[in-house]
């Protein structure tokens, strides 16, 4: 992040959100846990590479601020959601999450045998053109 941007406030974001729409309100909650996720996947890689890659002690340190830096922004946003749903409620309306069902599958690495967690999508939410997973949805229509 730039030095020069600071991100509004939790009070302020409270308050710019009051006016948008519900399916802004649901956008804005997908773009976040999109970002969400990424930052995930950024700190996974990073933690990795300094286990064992990183050789001087400076720039496991410097990565490892960057870790925890991420892990503040990814604070930061799941707050946001949080104050998203807060509004969606306080309109009357129930908050519908709108995040993917996942299932933690463990793969194992031919090469060395060490096995990984890594998540994938539940069978139940498969995409167009992936219904091999679930013979009761080759039919056409939309999933949702």
């Amino acid at each position: 992040m730039s030095a020069e941007s600071i991100p509004i406030t939790p009070a302020m974001f409270a308050e710019a959100i009051q006016e948008l729409s519900l399916s802004i309100l649901y956008a804005k909650a997908s773009e976040l846990r999109n970002s969400i996720a990424h930052l995930q996947r950024s700190n996974a890689e990073l933690e990795t590479f300094v286990q064992e890659s990183c050789d001087s002690a400076e720039d496991k340190r410097e990565l490892e601020d960057y870790i925890t830096e991420n892990k503040g922004v990814m604070t930061s946003m799941t707050e946001r959601i949080a104050l998203l749903k807060a509004e969606v409620e306080r309109r009357g309306q129930q908050w519908i999450e709108t995040e993917e069902k996942r299932t933690e599958v463990t793969v194992v690495n031919g090469t060395n045998g060490a096995s990984a967690s890594t998540v994938q999508p539940d069978a139940s939410i498969v995409g167009e053109g992936q219904n091999e997973a679930r013979p009761d949805l080759d039919q056409e229509g939309v999933y949702l």
